[in-house]
């Protein structure tokens, strides 16, 4: 394992949930999975240009739009099996990075909460006030559609953007604290720092 990069270690720990990762770890993975995305993107472009290089836009025959889709949608499933297959180490080295810094794994799930119940809140909120301004049945004039497309606006910001927005910025902070820089409940530091213990490790 030690012979393994940095950038690497979280394919050979692919499921594992358990003990810590140094910042180094978590952001050369991120780094790997940028550029993952990135070749995948310009592949994705290059195969679409070339598949559809050369159709008659203007053609009302089904057949000269599918071809082409035929043969690109294969290398579209094949970059989402790709995606697929990253996402279990990207979410077990999250969860050994908050481990590392003695939080839970379920830190991590946290943005997706926020964001469930902002949205839930939002479409509640929107649905109400929709709902009292068109009750009496009768047509909205510009002002009041204006105002109704400022009041949706503000609910979506509220209630929204700006809890994930601020989710967001506390897991960056998690994640680029410095780890514990002694064995804690999950584990040894990976740095080699402090004390040698074997806690029992926890979720």
């Amino acid at each position: 394992m030690s012979n393994v990069p940095l950038i690497f270690q979280p394919l050979v720990k692919y499921v594992d949930f358990q003990g810590r990762a140094r910042r180094s770890e978590f952001w050369l993975w991120v780094l790997f999975r940028a550029i993952v995305s990135a070749v995948a993107g310009t592949l994705v472009m290059s195969l679409m240009f070339s598949a559809f290089s050369g159709v008659n836009w203007q053609s009302t025959d089904p057949q000269t739009f599918m071809g082409p889709y035929m043969r690109f949608m294969p290398w579209i499933n094949i970059i989402n099996l790709i995606d697929l297959a990253l996402l279990l180490p990207t979410l077990a080295v999250g969860v050994r990075r908050l481990h590392d810094i003695n939080r839970t794994g379920w830190w991590l799930i946290m943005p997706i909460v926020v964001a469930i119940v902002g949205v839930t809140i939002a479409i509640v909120i929107i649905l109400t006030q929709v709902f009292a301004a068109t009750g009496s049945g009768s047509t909205l004039s510009d002002a009041q559609s204006l105002a109704m497309f400022g009041k949706v606006f503000g609910s979506l910001a509220l209630f929204v953007f700006l809890p994930i927005l601020v989710s967001q910025i506390v897991m960056l902070v998690f994640y680029v604290t410095d780890g514990t820089p002694t064995a804690n409940r999950f584990g040894t530091d990976p740095k080699g720092r402090g004390i040698i213990d074997t806690p029992e490790v926890i979720f």
